[in-house]
């Protein structure tokens, strides 16, 4: 058989070109496994913050895109860098802070909190980053704050009244965050709690009216009498008399309650000097009783006084200040004790503390109130008290005392049943007990 060039030429031709393609893409296929070799080892030098390798196997056009890819990495790097740190810094600022601080993206979820919001709210960070801000505090009115901050563009403040975990007055400022162009990219939220501040000036607004009520009743008592006095009642001996020794008990009650006002405000101000020494506390408690026994015996109230336990109680105080304390609380007791009743002054060892304790059968204390009477001006039944010439600051006395000697005060009372005020004090180590 006869073949000539004609005849296969169109076969050499196709498989030249098929050669070639075969050779081409194999080329191609190599330069790509080489650029993506080139990247890889650039990529690694510039996540490790290290040079560009001094030799990177690449062609020019590969080279140079190579060369692109590993300054894009590196300020990449430096950016990622740069944010942590400044997000470090501002964790390190926020942290000590005693107010807290939320910030709040342009959608409303919060992106960062500090440990103070957190204590606030008693919620922990995984509770509140990445929800919407009125998930973490379920409150309306700051929930209204910042979307008012967010959608206006307007620093809110005011104050909010929070019930969870617990009734908190907190001071909201909410300062919405502008970028250059003006746009708004979110908010900070800054958290006071200023509970504390509420209630120091209630206490000081109510200390203000009680003390003007408590010394206008005896003014106008002797403005009273004495205007009486002038009319002519003078000139009957017997009612001017009657007059006189009234406006003698109203001045006394005015002395009492100015003595009882400085007494404690030196006591609530620290400057009493406590003039620490042992003391036995049967003794104390019987100069006590001997003090009261002969007022306890016009009312019909039985009086008297034990030590809990084997063994003399030897008390580290001031006793003069103790005796003070345990001559509040008898009088207090005898406020509120009915004829018949019995008032125990007792003393008892616990661990390094010595607890003394005044019981009475009287007519008990409510529970809303039981935790209220040793505030100043405090008193349960203000009629009883007044009658008998209380100032409403014995309790109040009681408490800062008894706190001064690094005590602690309570009562536990039952209507109808009576009351058990007590207290505790350091206690001396004694070398041989009484048995």
């Amino acid at each position: 058989m006869h073949v000539t060039w004609m005849s296969i030429a169109p076969w050499v031709g196709a498989g030249v070109i098929c050669f070639v393609l075969v050779a081409y893409g194999a080329y191609r296929e190599r330069r790509i496994v080489t650029v993506q070799r080139a990247l890889i080892q650039v990529l690694d030098a510039a996540i490790g913050g290290s040079e560009l390798p001094a030799r990177v196997v690449a062609d020019g056009r590969s080279l140079q895109l190579v060369s692109r890819v590993y300054e894009m990495a590196g300020l990449l790097r430096e950016t990622r860098e740069e944010t942590m740190q400044e997000r470090s810094k501002l964790e390190g600022i926020m942290e000590p802070l005693v107010s807290g601080v939320i910030v709040i993206d342009r959608a409303g979820k919060i992106v960062l909190v500090n440990a103070a919001v957190q204590r606030l709210l008693n919620l922990g960070e995984d509770d509140m980053v990445g929800r919407w801000h009125w998930e973490a505090g379920h409150h309306y009115g700051l929930a209204s704050l910042v979307d008012e901050a967010i959608a206006y563009g307007v620093v809110q403040k005011r104050e909010v009244q929070l019930h969870k975990p617990h009734e908190l007055t907190i001071e909201a400022h909410v300062t919405p965050i502008k970028q250059s162009n003006g746009a708004i990219a979110g908010a900070v939220v800054l958290l006071h709690d200023v509970s504390e501040w509420r209630r120091l000036e209630r206490m000081r607004s109510d200390f203000v009216a009680n003390v003007s009520h408590e010394l206008r009743t005896p003014i106008t008592a002797l403005k009273g009498f004495a205007e009486t006095l002038l009319d002519g009642a003078l000139l009957d001996q017997a009612t001017a008399r009657q007059f006189v020794q009234i406006m003698q008990d109203e001045a006394d009650r005015i002395g009492r309650l100015v003595e009882d006002l400085l007494d404690l405000s030196r006591i609530e101000a620290k400057q009493i000097d406590l003039h620490l020494a042992p003391v036995e506390a049967a003794w104390i408690m019987q100069r006590v009783v001997d003090t009261f026994s002969g007022q306890a015996a016009d009312v019909g109230v039985a009086l008297a006084q034990e030590v809990v336990g084997r063994g003399s109680l030897i008390a580290l105080v001031d006793s003069d200040r103790l005796r003070q304390v345990l001559i509040n609380l008898v009088n207090n007791a005898l406020q509120f004790t009915p004829a018949g009743g019995r008032i125990t002054l007792s003393a008892e060892r616990k661990g390094d503390r010595i607890v003394f304790a005044v019981q009475d059968s009287g007519v008990g204390i409510p529970p809303a109130d039981a935790q209220r009477v040793f505030e100043r001006f405090y008193r349960v039944d203000k009629t009883r008290s007044r009658q008998s010439g209380g100032t409403g600051l014995g309790l109040a006395i009681v408490k800062h005392l008894v706190e001064s000697h690094g005590g602690h005060v309570g009562v536990y009372s039952e209507v109808g049943k009576g009351s058990r005020f007590f207290f505790d004090v350091a206690c001396v180590e004694t070398d041989t007990d009484d048995v």
